[in-house]
């Protein structure tokens, strides 16, 4: 197996596009990086297609400030991948559990899993009867979400507020939709989700404050986010659950989302 590394973005599109959207629910996190990185919204640290007898068979991918993403990578060719980056720091990597777990054991001792995660895709959706209603949030909310966006980062990481703002404004220029649900015309729960890229679009994050949880209104604002993807587009409405949390896994099978793969973050520093 033969890696090649890529400077240019869409050299890499030119030889690896067509492997990376064969599957594009399992490779929904390549696919919008690389999007991002055309439109130049992202820097791309790290791009390799992996060839088998001159036939692409895997792609490896990082963004400036990101984990390594390992989800479209034959777990046979960590050591190669692994050989190519030895001169690089890579401290995070990510993907499908078997890719993730390939990886770690041959790119250096020590670290830890800090998500265990499962990827869902919606099969049929089912809207929960939940009192109030959804809109589109406006530039008007702004501040709002950027205030929710950082507190569903600090809680979920266990950051501090500094670092959960740093965190937090990387991810936000992945996200386009954003659905808020009002009670009384108070916004009470928030997803986010991307365009449809390769024929998906991601949700997340979901986030509602503690004040207002154990309504239903997550259930509510993530079938309302999902109604916007099918409207700009898309073909499946995928998102991630932490395995520790079964109360999201639980709000997510119940309005349609069924599993699809299991993923891992691991992290060495």
């Amino acid at each position: 197996m033969e890696a090649l590394s890529h400077d240019d973005v869409k050299d890499f599109v030119a030889v690896a596009g067509d492997f990376l959207e064969a599957d594009p629910v399992n490779h929904s996190v390549h696919l919008t990086a690389v999007d991002a990185a055309l439109r130049g919204e992202r820097q791309p640290a790290t791009l390799i297609s992996l060839h088998d007898n001159g036939a692409v068979v895997g792609v490896v991918t990082r963004m400036e400030g990101r984990p390594l993403h390992v989800a479209a990578m034959p777990p046979a060719a960590a050591p190669v991948v692994a050989e190519v980056l030895r001169e690089r720091e890579i401290d995070e990597v990510t993907g499908t559990r078997d890719r993730v777990d390939a990886f770690r054991k041959v790119w250096r001792d020590g670290g830890r899993e800090v998500y265990a995660l499962r990827l869902y895709r919606l099969e049929h959706l089912v809207v929960p009867q939940v009192p109030g209603e959804a809109r589109l949030a406006t530039a008007a909310e702004n501040d709002l979400i950027t205030e929710w966006w950082i507190a569903f980062v600090a809680e979920l990481d266990g950051l501090s507020r500094e670092d959960a703002e740093k965190r937090a404004m990387d991810s936000r220029r992945m996200s386009a939709g954003h659905v808020l649900w009002l009670v009384d015309g108070v916004p009470v729960s928030w997803a986010g989700s991307t365009t449809p890229v390769g024929g998906v679009s991601r949700i997340g994050p979901v986030y509602t404050p503690p004040e207002h949880r154990r309504h239903g209104y997550a259930a509510a604002v993530t079938a309302a986010i999902s109604r916007w993807a099918y409207g700009a587009g898309a073909e499946h409405v995928v998102l991630t659950a932490d395995l520790a949390n079964p109360t999201s896994n639980s709000v997510y099978q119940g309005i349609g989302f069924r599993p699809v793969s299991d993923w891992s973050e691991y992290r060495w520093s």
